[in-house]
């Protein structure tokens, strides 16, 4: 939905995606599942240049548009 991540970092046993637009960063930590070792979301954390409530919810908004306009 977002596309390529911007970065990728292996730190086993999981990997974390980034993905930047503009001054928002989405962080994506991916697990792999026990039985099937595919991997998937466990958790996520969204990041503002100011690092304030008020500029997190406005990145999350923006980074939910950006999906839905991939989709």
């Amino acid at each position: 939905m977002l596309g390529a991540p911007t970065s990728e970092e292996d730190r086993p046993p999981g990997k974390r995606w980034r993905y930047r637009d503009g001054q928002c960063t989405l962080v994506v930590h991916l697990y792999p599942d026990v039985q099937t070792k595919q991997f998937g979301a466990l958790a996520y954390e969204v990041k503002s240049h100011d690092d304030t409530d008020e500029g997190k919810r406005a990145c999350t908004v923006q980074l939910q548009s950006r999906a839905q306009a991939n989709q």
